[in-house]
């Protein structure tokens, strides 16, 4: 094993640990007081987060220096969305409290990290021209706001539920209001939706012959996700479409989206190897 090598194990247990550690301080803190908006578990939240995020790109830069090169494997695409989606809620969270929304986001780092370092099968990104490097970096990005607008809407509906069924949810105090949570989905999913406008466009032009390279169900159901997002801030804008309507929308939108990105990697990279 190389030195760097080494380094990068030790990066991935110590990301992991902060998040780890946030994430159980915030519950216990929570649990002791969920009426209390500051404890010192919920003033260093964003601190532990910060931390583990910067350890999180040490660990996906030391990666890519030891492979010359970032991964597009399965665990290491997650790994590095995981670490976008998180630096992306954490600038959120100066402007709106939403630690109670990146507490699953914690959760599903700390898994990708360890299945990266576990399982990961590197295999390099290959921007081949300026075209092509615009494509992934675009895809990255669109799918990262995405996937905190799908937390954003997964969140909303469970506020929702609780209102309908009069069931009080303590953590729901830590929220934004509705209307304001509303607003950020929207802001996220018009800004994830212009980006990835952006990727299949610049895919449409750089990549070529799509079937070969086995990417046709992924421009597919790239495409189908991409029509969902635009029919709702189409409704949006339109007929005011907002509760269940928008999440569910939203969320399917996202499912379309999740299957086109990483559906034919876990089927390539998992499903055929076991056969």
């Amino acid at each position: 094993m190389t030195d760097i090598s080494t380094l990068t194990l030790i990066t991935t247990f110590s990301s992991v640990l902060c998040y780890a550690i946030a994430v159980v301080q915030l519950f216990i803190s929570h649990r002791a007081n969920p009426q209390q908006e500051q404890t010192p578990a919920k003033q260093a939240f964003p601190v532990l987060g910060l931390l583990g995020a910067a350890l999180h790109l040490l660990t996906i830069t030391l990666d890519a220096i030891d492979h010359q090169g970032l991964s597009s494997s399965l665990f290491d695409a997650l790994s590095i969305t995981a670490f976008i989606v998180i630096s992306m809620g954490l600038i959120a969270q100066t402007r709106y409290p939403l630690r109670a929304m990146l507490l699953p986001a914690f959760i599903i780092a700390i898994a990708c990290l360890i299945l990266a370092s576990c399982y990961s099968d590197h295999t390099p990104i290959l921007a081949t021209s300026p075209g092509m490097l615009t494509h992934i970096l675009s895809s990255i990005i669109a799918y990262s706001l995405l996937s905190l607008a799908t937390l954003l809407a997964l969140t909303l509906q469970i506020v929702e539920r609780g209102l309908k069924d009069h069931r009080e949810i303590s953590w729901v105090r830590q929220l934004p209001a509705l209307v304001t949570m509303e607003k950020l989905l929207f802001q996220l999913i018009t800004a994830g939706w212009l980006i990835l406008t952006a990727a299949i466009l610049s895919g449409g032009i750089f990549i070529e012959d799509i079937f070969a390279q086995h990417l046709a169900h992924k421009t597919l159901f790239t495409i189908i996700s991409w029509l969902l997002y635009g029919l709702l801030l189409i409704g949006r804008h339109n007929y005011g479409w907002r509760g269940t309507i928008a999440i569910k929308l939203a969320i399917a939108a996202f499912l379309a989206l999740l299957i086109a990105y990483f559906g034919s990697k876990f089927v390539l990279e998992i499903l055929l190897q076991q056969v």
